[in-house]
């Protein structure tokens, strides 16, 4: 997210100066604010999206129908809520 959907966007270091992260601009990212205060509080800016993205593409594979229709439901849950938008889910 950032300004057009009326969000700050704030630059950070990948990996902290405090952890032996360099200043330089290949340690920098730029983030929307509510995803810097989860990386900063949380020590993360991902829940998780991206291992049930990952387990639906193997449920498929395997057949595991009702495993489908789980990660499905926790999938629309993560887009109700506008959680991780970054990370495209494609249906």
């Amino acid at each position: 997210m950032g300004k057009k959907e009326g969000v700050e966007l704030h630059i950070d270091h990948i990996k902290p100066k405090d952890l032996g992260g360099k200043a330089v601009l290949e340690n920098g990212q730029t983030l929307c604010s509510r995803h810097n205060f989860l990386k900063k509080n949380l020590k993360q800016t991902e829940t998780g999206k991206k291992m049930f993205i990952q387990m639906l593409e193997s449920a498929k594979d395997s057949g595991e129908s009702e495993l489908v229709a789980f990660l499905e439901e926790v999938l629309s849950i993560y887009e109700k809520h506008k959680i991780n938008g970054h990370i495209v889910w494609k249906k």
